[in-house]
């Protein structure tokens, strides 16, 4: 999962205020983690989605060196597969060509899961894409059976997309060393009317190489793309991050004519992540050298305001570091934003003997959060393995869900784990307790809400299943709104007002 705000904005259940945040959560699998697979072989948790139940899906590489197909799970709360899911919990498919590899997944409003990424042949890539229904089968109205390979004529790696608000894909890699993405429709075939005929690939000069790692779409359609580049001149690592209207031209209201490179340290720098906060701030996140002898990387994390000047009121000139070991090797994987504005940070750590996965928190003005784990770090050592973590979500009641791989040291094949930590300072006001109404339930035109226990006037923002908050509002004690706009689908309408704050999910129907 990456980079989605929904299961932020729902932390709506009570949790014990005496919960360490960040420690191992023990009602999940019986010890906080939990070990699987798709197929034989090697198994990978490259994406993670949290459904607004709670059950947990993973997905990514499955198999040999010699075939390599694409594997889904989904979890119970519990941490317990769920057999309703597939075949006994599992599913995987073929992209029909030796090897794909899924990097992003996300949730569409109707439950259907959607993976990108690309397909290998063994001489070239295409970007790649597949549709699974809830129950674990491939969506056979999406591209072909379920699975669709976009091919402009070279060599194309995906590593990232994003769900419009309209249902269609942004898409995101690099083509011959240089910033692509393509626009995909809801059925898996190009939009033509996008960019060149469905493709929009930039350069940022002629002396310098980019790769878009992650892709970000705000509720204005606001595209931008993120990653690293290498400056032909310097031959070393930088953030780079592009910016983009929905149509796909350069937004040249952020950096230069729409295009930004910095590097927070001074040596080989690798921007990873990219998320567009509600106020309109960018965050960028990766790891930046530090030194050699022995080898240390440090996280890396700077905030943007929506120019692509740097916010100066975060961490120092707008660039937050921390390293989770001082004489080791510190790697960002995935950042998640939570409602309070804290950061949560993952990634791998190694210092001699140690090949970890860990967490740290990031306070909304860019300092450590000592109030997290030990200091504001937590590292996870599972026994018997080397483990390095992609993914980090937060579910409804708060808690945090990290996935990746757990190779084991005799070097038999690799599982993907899931692990769940306690979060306590997500929990907000029981919504039982909070006299918050919404009706009708399911709604075509109109929503009523009464909210008794709030102040006169308060704020309803409402979410789609991606994230993107597609409405908001200032409402008295009972009062309707006009939803006959949004298509059809599921939403959250987060209620706040007087320091409370809650959620209710209504259909449109």
């Amino acid at each position: 999962m990456k980079k989605t705000f929904i299961s932020l904005m729902l932390a709506a259940c009570s949790v014990s205020i005496y919960a360490q945040s960040g420690t191992l959560d023990p009602s999940f699998n019986g010890t906080g983690t939990a070990f699987g697979n798709y197929t034989a072989g090697n198994n990978s948790a490259d994406a993670m989605v949290i459904q607004p139940d709670g059950k947990i899906i993973v997905a990514g590489a499955t198999g040999y060196s010699s075939g390599i197909n694409t594997g889904l799970s989904r979890y119970n709360t519990d941490g317990t597969l769920d057999t309703t899911f597939g075949i006994n919990g599992k599913m995987n498919f073929s992209s029909g060509w030796i090897k794909s590899y899924i990097y992003d997944m996300h949730l569409q409003t109707d439950g259907k899961i959607v993976v990108g990424g690309y397909r290998w042949s063994g001489d070239s890539a295409d970007f790649l894409m597949a549709r699974i229904n809830a129950d674990g089968t491939l969506d056979n109205t999406f591209g072909t059976n379920g699975v669709a390979a976009f091919d402009k004529g070279g060599s194309e790696v995906a590593e990232s997309f994003e769900i419009n608000q309209d249902g269609s894909f942004i898409i995101s890699g690099y083509v011959d060393d240089h910033f692509e993405m393509a626009k995909v429709k809801t059925n898996g075939t190009l939009d033509t009317t996008f960019g060149d005929s469905g493709w929009v690939s930039t350069i940022f000069n002629a002396t310098t190489t980019s790769y878009s790692k992650d892709t970000s779409i705000n509720a204005d359609g606001r595209i931008i793309l993120a990653g690293f580049a290498m400056d032909g001149n310097s031959n070393t690592a930088e953030f780079i991050a592009m910016a983009y209207l929905a149509n796909g031209n350069l937004d040249n209201t952020f950096g230069t004519g729409g295009k930004l490179v910095f590097k927070p340290g001074f040596g080989n720098d690798f921007g990873i992540r990219v998320l567009q906060a509600p106020d309109g701030k960018v965050l960028i996140g990766g790891h930046s050298y530090f030194g050699s002898f022995p080898l240390r990387y440090e996280l890396a994390v700077a905030r943007l305001n929506a120019d692509g000047s740097f916010d100066s009121t975060f961490g120092v000139d707008g660039i937050f570091k921390t390293r989770f070991v001082e004489e080791g090797e510190s790697y960002l994987s995935d950042m998640v934003l939570q409602e309070d504005g804290k950061i949560l940070l993952t990634g791998e750590v190694r210092e001699s003997t140690l090949n970890d996965f860990a967490l740290t928190r990031v306070t909304a003005d860019g300092q450590l959060d000592t109030d997290f784990g030990d200091g504001g770090k937590v590292m996870t050592h599972l026994e018997g393995y080397f483990s390095i973590s992609y993914n980090i979500d937060v579910q409804t009641d708060g808690k945090i869900v990290v996935s990746g791989d757990a190779s084991p040291v005799n070097g038999t094949n690799t599982q993907f784990f899931i692990a769940r930590y306690l979060n306590p300072s997500l929990a907000v006001q029981d919504v039982k307790k909070s006299n918050a109404k919404l009706y009708p339930n399911p709604a075509s035109e109109q929503i009523t809400l009464e909210w008794k226990d709030s102040a006169k006037e308060y704020q309803v923002e409402i979410y789609n299943m991606v994230g993107q908050k597609v409405m908001t509002s200032k409402v008295a004690n009972k009062s309707t709104l006009n939803v006959s706009s949004l298509v059809k689908g599921s939403y959250f309408v987060r209620l706040k007002g007087e320091g409370k704050a809650t959620t209710l999910q209504f259909i449109k129907k």
